[in-house]
């Protein structure tokens, strides 16, 4: 009697560094208009100087805490 091998694969899905790249400069987009409006004395996207300053405080504790995590993953 012939054995026959259970021949499965494991394929790994194909990651898409265009997208890492495409997701990267998103962020640095975004966080560069924040950092803009925030310097303007008439904010295009706040109300008042001491909004768009907060936002952009909060975009760039966000990044830092996102960051963070990230960190943490590769440690881990």
């Amino acid at each position: 009697m012939a054995t026959t091998q259970n021949t499965q694969s494991t394929t790994v899905p194909e990651f898409d560094r265009a997208e890492v790249s495409r997701l990267t400069s998103m962020i640095r987009h975004e966080l560069s208009t924040l950092v803009q409006d925030a310097n303007r004395k008439r904010p295009f996207y706040s109300k008042s100087q001491t909004e768009a300053v907060a936002r952009r405080d909060a975009s760039f504790k966000a990044l830092t805490e996102f960051v963070a995590h990230l960190d943490k993953l590769r440690k881990d």
